[in-house]
């Protein structure tokens, strides 16, 4: 009892008093934040390809074409008994929940982007569009509604967004695979310093080390108050990266997401994801702490 007293009280290593806990804390703290900005990143493009599935995947769009007169003017009477027709064919269908037609100030605003604000629509030949939403799971039979919508008139078409949003998938699971690469690369390069650092601040206090030998200490011994201080540097060096990389994931949601294309908007970080990078110093915690108890342990193993 005497002797497990001596040694916690006494003769504890000072691994404060060496330049390799600075060193680290530093390097962790750099790593934290590039760490807690790459999981934002992830699990932004993630939320991103989930809307884009969930709100994408979920609709389809049939687009009818104004009806001109001899004049070549848009015939807003034959156009809109079209639309009529076409809205009223799609409601039948058994696999569609809604269909709304987009009024003028949703297609401008869609249309901005490429034609400017100052352009008036109502004099271009603009196809009117019908938003189709989906029951869940639904399955329908496109050839079989184009095949219904010719019937009615030439010039209603569909789209049900499949071609490009596979596109979309594969570019945002090609972005997640580049972060998740990432995110790993850090915490790899991250656990690389803790062991070398707790290897050298090993062979510093060698002398202490000899003595917790002598008067007995063990191996595990000398691994757990290297794990107990590593811990408080993980901890402490995770809290100041998240301190750091909180107001830049933030800017960039409130100016960068949110002035950008519509494609983005659900790209936003959800409140469990939040509460998940808000737990990142306990993961550097935890990974200081453990890879610091193996080091020292494997070391000491080979001094024997």
């Amino acid at each position: 009892m005497r002797r497990d007293l001596l040694l916690k009280n006494k003769f504890e290593i000072p691994t404060q008093e060496d330049n390799t806990s600075t060193f680290v804390s530093v390097l962790t703290a750099i790593y934290m934040y590039l760490f807690v900005i790459m999981l934002a990143i992830f699990m932004a493009i993630n939320a991103m390809a989930n809307n884009w599935e969930k709100d994408i995947a979920g609709s389809i769009t049939v687009q009818v074409t104004p009806i001109e007169n001899d004049n070549k003017h848009i015939d807003d009477v034959k156009t809109k008994e079209q639309l009529n027709k076409v809205l009223q064919f799609m409601e039948r269908i058994s696999g569609v929940e809604s269909v709304q037609v987009l009024d003028d100030q949703v297609v401008e605003k869609l249309m901005s982007p490429w034609i400017g604000n100052k352009v008036d629509l109502s004099t271009l030949p603009i196809p009117r569009l019908l938003d189709v939403k989906l029951k869940p799971n639904a399955e329908l039979n496109y050839d079989e509604i184009t095949r219904g919508l010719r019937l009615l008139t030439a010039n209603a078409s569909i789209d049900n967004h499949r071609l490009w949003l596979n596109r979309l998938i594969k570019f945002a699971t090609s972005l997640k695979t580049v972060a998740l690469a990432i995110l790993l690369m850090v915490v790899a390069i991250c656990a690389f310093s803790v062991y070398y650092s707790a290897r050298t601040s090993l062979n510093i206090n060698m002398n202490s080390i000899e003595i917790l030998h002598i008067i007995g200490a063990k191996d595990d011994y000398i691994a757990k108050l290297y794990a107990k201080n590593y811990a408080k540097i993980g901890f402490f060096a995770g809290v100041i990266g998240l301190m750091a990389a909180v107001p830049c994931i933030i800017l960039v949601g409130k100016y960068g997401i949110s002035t950008g294309s519509g494609l983005l908007n659900g790209a936003g970080l959800s409140t469990s994801a939040w509460g998940l990078i808000m737990l990142t110093p306990l993961f550097s915690l935890l990974y200081s702490m453990v890879t610091s108890y193996f080091a020292v342990l494997k070391s000491l193993e080979k001094m024997v």
